[in-house]
């Protein structure tokens, strides 16, 4: 991996958080980890803030969905994966703006694919925006 791209996993579960913390670095991630919302907020207000969160909806619920409109409302917006057991909020209004909705099912297989999705998709905007500054020039 060219970059070392910083990961926050948010999952007040903190066997999930070792799990992932484990997994994810294996893969040449960095990752931060946090268990409540002030951990996140914290985190993302930090002077070196993470490329993505992957966020568990089950905080309990009314706070991952609380997190998540807070998050909705920042600027810029972070880049969010929902990693979550709950899949009957997939559909929810509140996670319709999210990068990716992943399924927790034991394997971090489907997270990692996802994280390679929106950390692509994230380099294609940012070298379609310096074309369109370069053009402007």
């Amino acid at each position: 991996m060219e970059t070392e791209y910083v990961l926050l996993v948010a999952d007040s579960n903190p066997y999930v958080r070792s799990f992932l913390k484990r997994e994810l670095t294996e893969s040449g991630y960095q990752v931060k980890i946090a268990g409540s919302a002030k951990e996140i907020f914290a985190s993302l207000k930090s002077a070196a803030p993470p490329d993505i969160l992957i966020l568990d909806l089950n905080m309990p619920l009314k706070i991952g969905l609380q997190v998540l409109s807070q998050l909705h409302k920042l600027v810029p917006r972070p880049q969010v994966i929902v990693y979550s057991d709950l899949v009957e909020y997939r559909h929810h209004e509140t996670v319709q703006w999210v990068n990716a909705f992943v399924e927790k099912n034991g394997s971090p297989i489907p997270l990692k694919n996802a994280i390679e999705k929106v950390l692509q998709t994230r380099h294609a905007h940012r070298m379609a925006k310096s074309k369109n500054l370069e053009i402007s020039k």
